[in-house]
């Protein structure tokens, strides 16, 4: 029972002096306030609108009070004090009760009982006093000024006026009464579109803001709120692996109309872009730059032809053997394809010579060592030197064929020429005189002289040079060759009409153009004389090209049409 009362403990509450001069938020004045604009995102493409938070910039002065707040503290009795007021009080209430008069015991009984009570009052305090949260304020004691920012979110009726500008062009105005939700957005996506630019740096723009008399200038790169796409221009273009132009790295060939994102631009020559997940490169001459926002709404498709390796088109295989090795024969073929600005590449011209081999080996029985195929010519040494090699191979009981691919050009009003392939960075040579090519050819000794061109001179022929006219031209450079028995020159299309691919807008693809395709086509079907693969010819180029392509090409041939590669 003792252990019990010693042991025994109570709480009390008190209210305790926290801050003196603690300021109360509740009870202030506004001396001054400050409303500005202060930018809230960052541009991007994906999301082209500025936003402008409205702050305020305000100035309080807070009244100082003294702060109180409620806290428990434990108590115990102090055992010591205990055991010391009740010896005290029963030695007072023994004096009390052992005899004497009755005012002295009543006195004594009294001290006892507030010796006894002193020893319970005495408490000694437990651990720290615990705060249970309640405070107030009392007594102002001062006060203090104090400045803060802070975000409007409610709308704001001060007006505001947006003007957007690109150079001299105004792209976006607007005057608002009210700013919505204390944030002016500016939409900059449709306007920047409709501008469609193509410039490879589209520079910057300016986004001017009236708002509380104070002008607001910001100043963004286009790129921050577009994304240069390049929309392909040329009917195919090769999308390649790494920025050279080489037929190993190509991965497939992007049709007319197709737009991709470029991701950046190389040089003046290429463009890296995004084709699926992966980085590749096009040439920046088969496309046209356009910068627009991601989210604009047009056909921006990707179509992709895979490339058909050479062997999967009808007329690169089933190739018929139509006589026995020929050892006694000579080819010569010229394929210029990789053209630069301002030309564009002529594409499959490689592969035509290719076919144009594959043909005189596999059908015809020459040896692939006796074929000559020349590349991209830059000058015209490296023919001349080919056909002066060639005299010491040929006699008179000689075959000897030659195919000749590329652009041509008419320079000076009557010279017919075959253009070289100029390196980016080299200055060019001349371009190759088809009237010296002939007459070279016209030098050899040889049985047979077989020719077969495919150039394209239509871009430099005059409009008023009528038909017969462009004959003629072409009768006189080659007359030096094909007024002799035994030789002949199949042409492909007419000087002042282009050379055709076999390709169409609907997906058709042989991946040829359609003078070397007939040609071929007429080998396949064992036509061998010369006069029957001109039937074919005729019959075909011509309708082939305006199937394809609602224009005319039209098949020369000048000279002995009594050839035949069977017949001696």
């Amino acid at each position: 029972m003792i252990m019990l009362v010693l042991l025994s403990s109570c709480t009390s509450g008190r209210w305790v002096v926290k801050d003196r001069q603690a300021i109360d938020r509740s009870d202030y004045e506004v001396l001054e306030q400050q409303k500005f604009l202060s930018v809230a995102n960052s541009l991007s493409p994906d999301d082209p609108i500025l936003r402008l938070n409205v702050k305020s910039h305000t100035t309080y002065k807070y009244t100082q009070k003294m702060l109180v707040q409620r806290s428990i503290q434990d108590y115990r009795l102090r055992p010591g004090f205990v055991a010391l007021g009740l010896a005290g009080a029963a030695a007072a209430f023994y004096a009390a009760n052992s005899g004497g008069g009755s005012g002295q015991s009543l006195t004594l009984n009294a001290v006892g009982a507030l010796l006894a009570a002193s020893g319970f009052l005495n408490l000694k305090p437990v651990g720290e006093p615990r705060p249970v949260g309640e405070e107030r304020y009392l007594n102002p004691s001062g006060t203090v000024v104090e400045t803060d920012t802070i975000n409007i979110k409610e709308d704001e009726s001060s007006p505001a006026t947006v003007l957007v500008t690109y150079g001299e062009r105004t792209v976006f105005e607007e005057n608002l009464d009210q700013i919505p939700d204390g944030q002016l957005q500016i939409p900059l996506a449709q306007g920047f579109n409709d501008l469609q630019l193509t410039d490879r740096d589209p520079g910057s723009f300016d986004i001017r803001v009236s708002f509380q008399d104070s002008m607001y200038h910001y100043r963004y790169p286009v790129e921050s709120i577009l994304e240069p796409y390049a929309r392909i221009t040329t009917d195919l273009t090769e999308l390649r692996n790494e920025p050279v132009v080489d037929p190993d790295n190509v991965l497939a060939d992007l049709t007319r109309g197709s737009q991709i994102r470029v991701d950046t631009l190389v040089n003046d020559q290429w463009y890296r872009v995004w084709y699926g997940i992966s980085q590749n490169y096009i040439q920046s001459k088969d496309a046209q730059l356009s910068w627009r926002s991601t989210n604009l709404s047009v056909d921006d498709r990707v179509v992709a032809v895979p490339r058909v390796p050479f062997g999967n088109i009808d007329v690169e295989s089933n190739i018929p053997v139509l006589r026995d090795k020929t050892p006694n024969a000579r080819a010569l073929i010229i394929t210029n394809e990789n053209y630069l600005d301002p030309l564009a590449e002529r594409q499959n011209t490689h592969r035509d010579g290719r076919l144009m081999a594959e043909y005189l080996v596999e059908a015809l029985g020459y040896s692939a060592e006796h074929i000559h195929h020349l590349t991209d010519i830059q000058n015209p040494d490296e023919i001349y030197r080919q056909i002066d090699q060639m005299a010491s191979e040929v006699n008179d009981s000689t075959e000897l064929f030659m195919y000749i691919g590329g652009y041509g050009e008419l320079q000076n009003d009557h010279e017919l020429t075959l253009k070289n392939v100029t390196p980016v960075g080299e200055k060019s040579a001349s371009d190759i005189s088809l009237r010296s090519i002939f007459s070279r050819l016209a030098a050899l000794p040889a049985s047979k002289k077989i020719i077969a061109a495919d150039v394209d001179f239509s871009s430099s022929i005059p409009r008023k040079l009528s038909e017969s006219e462009q004959t003629k031209l072409l009768k006189d450079h080659a007359s030096i060759l094909t007024q002799r028995p035994g030789s002949v020159l199949l042409v492909g299309n007419q000087p002042g009409q282009p050379s055709y691919l076999y390709r169409s807008s609907g997906g058709e693809d042989k991946k040829h153009h359609i003078f070397p395709y007939f040609v071929a086509r007429a080998l396949q079907q064992q036509r061998t004389s010369i006069s029957r693969i001109n039937d074919l010819l005729q019959r075909n180029i011509s309708y082939t090209a305006r199937r394809l392509h609602d224009r005319p090409q039209q098949p020369l041939i000048l000279g002995d049409r009594s050839l035949s590669f069977t017949a001696p």
